[in-house]
């Protein structure tokens, strides 16, 4: 008897220190279960997150590099520029040779034709895309893109300050049709293809109040804002006092061109029309630039001539720039 008590304590012992073990093992696989759970969220934490002294993946890194790269037009135009403000490296651009045909300093006059070159402009309907600020004489008036989304930053500003609406747009693109019709009935001294209506940069601007008559565009009064600011917009006079020799056309004081900043502004401070500003250009290589200051931006300038076969025309590094052709033989360059 005491023989088989003795065997069924030490079963009961045994079978306590089984229990033991397995309740201690367990133990340690619940452990070993919460770090491992807690390395995998310390790891991933360090994997996705950025450190504390800010510092970014080589993934990141590559990331960003790709959303600051320029991307760049060939041929006339303007450097596409996905981040305002930021310096771009060098590049190198290929202008062909109809290039010197588009732009908006190309010279259109009684001795340089416009030849309506595919791209240069893309046409926009006044009435459509303009605003509230001023109104058109006709529906159908179109101007370049371009021209129409500076206007009506320009007319905006005036009937902002001085609270009227009364300047009206007339005048506009003109097809060579168009102007060869006005030259054959007299109401127009250039053929068909001289007209810089045709570029869709040109336009007349009038007045017209609610009650009386309509009158071309004269910069009295509160209109002499129209005069001092329109460079600041991108707009010249094309046919300004005094330069008759140079145009071949009578003074208008309501003639307008869209040439761009900062050549609008250099030509309204310097009292020139367009030729002497194109002419005066040809001084002006690469190598020798003419730095010009506008709205609170340092601008370079440069002419190039153009080659046959494709002109090549480098630029430094820049936030923006602008080239166009002449229409006679080289480009003008801009960046800032």
């Amino acid at each position: 008897m005491e023989q088989h008590n003795s065997n069924r304590q030490n079963g009961r012992k045994r079978r306590k220190a089984r229990y033991d073990r397995i309740i201690i093992a367990l133990a340690i696989v619940l452990i070993l279960l919460f770090l491992m759970g807690s390395c995998t969220c310390n790891c991933i934490q360090c994997v996705c997150a950025p450190s504390e002294s800010g510092e970014t993946s080589d993934k990141d890194k590559d990331k960003d590099k790709d959303e600051e790269k320029e991307t760049d037009t060939s041929g006339t135009g303007s450097g596409v520029i996905p981040v305002p403000g930021a310096v771009h490296e060098a590049i190198s651009v290929t202008a062909a040779d109809e290039d010197v045909k588009k732009g908006t300093l190309v010279i259109v006059n009684q001795e340089n034709e416009y030849t309506f070159p595919t791209g240069d402009v893309v046409l926009a309907n006044v009435s459509e895309s303009g605003n509230a600020s001023y109104s058109v004489s006709d529906t159908g008036i179109q101007l370049d893109k371009t021209v129409v989304d500076n206007l009506n930053l320009f007319l905006s500003e005036f009937s902002t300050i001085f609270g009227t609406n009364d300047l009206q747009v007339t005048n506009g693109y003109r097809s060579k049709q168009d102007q060869h019709s006005r030259y054959s009935n007299g109401s127009s001294i250039f053929p068909g293809g001289y007209s810089d209506y045709h570029t869709a940069r040109s336009f007349d601007l009038c007045i017209a109040p609610e009650s009386g008559l309509t009158s071309y565009f004269v910069a009295n009064g509160d209109y002499v804002w129209i005069d001092e600011h329109a460079a600041d917009y991108g707009f010249i006079l094309r046919y300004p006092d005094g330069k008759i020799d140079e145009t071949g056309v009578n003074p208008r004081a309501y003639t307008f061109h869209y040439a761009g900043v900062p050549h609008s502004v250099y030509m309204y401070n310097n009292n020139l029309c367009m030729e002497e500003y194109v002419e005066l250009l040809k001084s002006y290589p690469s190598t020798s630039p003419l730095t010009v200051d506008a709205n609170g931006v340092s601008w370079t300038v440069f002419y190039v001539e153009a080659s046959s076969g494709g002109t090549v025309i480098n630029i430094p590094n820049h936030q923006e720039y602008t080239i166009s052709g002449d229409n006679m033989g080289g480009f003008i360059v801009a960046y800032h």
